[in-house]
């Protein structure tokens, strides 16, 4: 009634709906009174800046969603604007907003009013809310109902009051904190997978730039490997117990032996000295052969290609455990609220188990790397006596899968041909060529 009221002295008329659904509806409903309308929804976008150009024009009538919320100008008289029509909007009011019910954010509902009284024109904004919306059946609606039942008043009765006004505000602050709660515990989520990804990059950072390849660094990775070996096959009080073969096989993962290493430790561990010597002496005498090793293989290459392989062993071995360590939090983060019915908090749980799981990446890093240090092989094709540096060929990084890649960047190749406009087409169909 006051859309079609409004609607034939003039004035233009905005109603603002919450879903495509309920626009739909409202829709139809206008058009069983006779009200010619637009409908503004997602699904006529395409018509978007025509509908709300004339949206201002005497008797116009728009059903829209939050599409016509901030930044939406209507223009009284339409756009272009006719200055007679123009005028009469102004004398009937201006234009009127409706709000056929309450968002969840207050925010929503503000923007819509903001449609009305823009740059000094005149206007008005009423929203008409029912005590069986969403918002309302939620929260709060029962005081009210018992009011109206206690009055006397029928269902139909339109209720003014500042306690209908209050209650709403209240129940928009009560969902706009459950909102903004939900989106800080994602945030705390988020910050946890934050500081590893933090640790990863800046660890991928100095890899890329040179600043984390030393010598001394892989030196070191293949002392802690080396060490990690001996104490856990030498745990045992009971040097008889040792299995020096196991060791020997391990360390054999890593860089070759020769066979007499195996009397050699056999020899260190008759010593019958204090258990924690025995695995130091273990410790340093297979590091001084694997420490050997890298030095043959670094002279026989080069310094320089042996750095470019380092890198690329570096690099290629964190960016697949990141991606390993991508998924695997991501199961944790979809299973760990599982955890609450155990009475433990979902979120220590996913950065106590987060954090393990960085840890581990960090171990495995270390580990794939040492372990594929000695395994890439690095070809280095001769080049002719006097070429500039220039003009030698990039040396070549094999894969131990058989792969082979350059440590120089490629450029892509063309596979075809270059057609030009209207030849006949090389695919053979006989057309031009566009």
């Amino acid at each position: 009634r006051e859309i079609k009221k409004n609607s034939e002295i003039g004035r233009p008329v905005l109603v603002g709906t919450i879903s495509i659904e309920k626009n739909e509806r409202l829709s139809a409903m206008l058009r069983r009174e006779g009200i010619e309308h637009e409908l503004l929804n997602a699904k006529n976008h395409e018509r978007e800046a025509s509908i709300i150009a004339q949206a201002g024009r005497p008797g116009a009538v728009t059903i829209a969603t939050n599409m016509a919320g901030r930044g939406v100008d209507i223009i009284l008289g339409g756009n272009p604007p006719l200055p007679d029509e123009a005028k009469k909007v102004r004398e009937a009011g201006g234009l009127l907003v409706f709000g056929t019910e309450r968002h969840e954010a207050r925010r929503i509902d503000n923007q819509l009013r903001g449609r009305a009284g823009r740059q000094g024109d005149p206007g008005a904004s009423q929203f008409l809310v029912s005590l069986e919306d969403d918002l309302m059946r939620i929260f709060g609606s029962e005081k009210i109902k018992g009011m109206m039942d206690l009055l006397g008043l029928p269902e139909d009765q339109p209720i003014e009051n500042k306690m209908i006004s209050r209650a709403l505000e209240a129940a928009q602050s009560k969902i706009e904190g459950f909102h903004f709660d939900a989106r800080k515990h994602v945030l705390e989520y988020d910050d946890v997978m934050n500081r590893h990804r933090e640790v990863a990059y800046k660890m991928r950072r100095r890899i890329a730039d040179g600043s984390e390849l030393t010598k001394d660094k892989i030196s070191r990775m293949f002392g802690d490997e080396i060490k990690k070996i001996v104490e856990f096959h030498t745990q045992s009080e009971s040097f008889g117990e040792w299995n020096i073969e196991e060791i020997i096989e391990d360390a054999k993962a890593i860089f070759s032996l020769s066979p007499d290493v195996r009397s050699k430790l056999e020899e260190l561990k008759d010593g019958r000295r204090d258990k924690f010597e025995i695995q130091k002496e273990f410790a340093a005498y297979l590091n001084d052969l694997a420490l050997k090793a890298y030095a043959a293989k670094e002279k026989e290459v080069g310094e320089e290609n042996t750095r470019q392989a380092e890198k690329f062993i570096l690099l290629r071995t964190l960016d697949f455990l990141w991606m390993d360590h991508l998924e695997a939090m991501e199961h944790l983060r979809s299973s760990v609220r599982l955890r609450a019915y155990g009475q433990r908090d979902p979120l220590v749980e996913y950065k106590n188990e987060g954090h393990r799981i960085f840890q581990k990446l960090l171990g495995v890093f270390q580990t794939d790397v040492v372990g594929a240090i000695f395994k890439v092989g690095i070809s280095v094709p001769s080049a002719r006596a006097g070429a500039p540096v220039a003009a030698r060929p990039a040396p070549q990084i094999i894969l131990s899968r058989g792969e082979s890649e350059s440590a120089a960047p490629k450029t892509a190749a063309k596979d075809r041909p270059t057609v030009g406009r209207n030849d006949p087409c090389p695919c053979g169909s006989g057309k031009k060529f566009k």
